[in-house]
């Protein structure tokens, strides 16, 4: 939900970022657009980074360094310095889906693994539904300057918080006791028939290809990003 918060704030307050910084349509054009560059590399080194270190310390991370450059859009002077600051921000969010599953991974078992994955994905469309009376708000208030300071500093709280009370898994965590944790574990081992069949056997990618249930939730996916993107 803050991710998606941050990432709409310039869309919202475009008008008044034209008007003081002189950026026409064709530039904000640009700017936006280069945002997914930096998204785009960082999903596959966010990907690398959270097998490596963890989704705590690679989600903490990118939610602080995300919010930093999301507040510094404040900072901006111009054409340049709004793109170079997209692109740094468009990195920044890159981890989060790779280190958000991996989280999911190591807490749920199987049959609840969908719905976390539901409620995780519900955050996003639900950020742009409160961006709009929250920013706008915001902008209108106190300036968009102002604006894009204050939501950072709603994702450095979120980050403080997530780095002293999450764990990679129950048996990191000094939250869940012994028996929660061999309870968690225990479950996490069981899996319907069919997905583990899918799961463990070596098949090649075309394989997976034409799994209908691979299918479908690409398909959906596609639906799914399309109008959130675009939209």
């Amino acid at each position: 939900m803050i991710n998606y918060l941050d990432r709409v704030a310039l869309s919202l307050t475009l008008p008044l970022v034209e008007k003081d910084l002189a950026i026409n349509a064709e530039q904000f054009g640009m700017i936006f657009g280069r945002f997914f560059f930096g998204y785009a590399l960082f999903n596959f080194v966010g990907g690398v980074a959270t097998d490596r270190f963890g989704p705590k310390i690679v989600l903490g991370i990118a939610v602080g360094m995300w919010s930093l450059f999301c507040g510094m859009t404040a900072l901006a002077t111009g054409f340049w310095s709004m793109l170079i600051l997209r692109v740094l921000f468009g990195m920044a969010e890159g981890p989060i889906c790779a280190s958000a599953n991996k989280a999911i991974n190591g807490w749920f078992p199987k049959k609840q693994a969908a719905t976390a994955m539901g409620l995780l994905s519900a955050g996003s469309p639900l950020g742009g539904a409160v961006a709009g009376p929250i920013i706008g708000y915001l902008a209108l208030a106190f300036g968009w300057r102002p604006a894009f300071v204050i939501i950072c500093l709603i994702g450095l709280v979120w980050m403080a918080i997530w780095l002293f009370v999450s764990a990679d898994n129950p048996a990191k965590s000094k939250l869940v006791s012994p028996q929660e944790r061999a309870l968690v574990e225990k479950l996490k081992e069981e899996q319907p028939g069919e997905e583990a069949d899918l799961v463990h056997a070596s098949h090649g990618f075309g394989y997976y290809l034409r799994q209908p249930i691979i299918l479908v939730t690409a398909f959906a996916f596609f639906c799914y990003n399309y109008i959130l993107f675009f939209s």
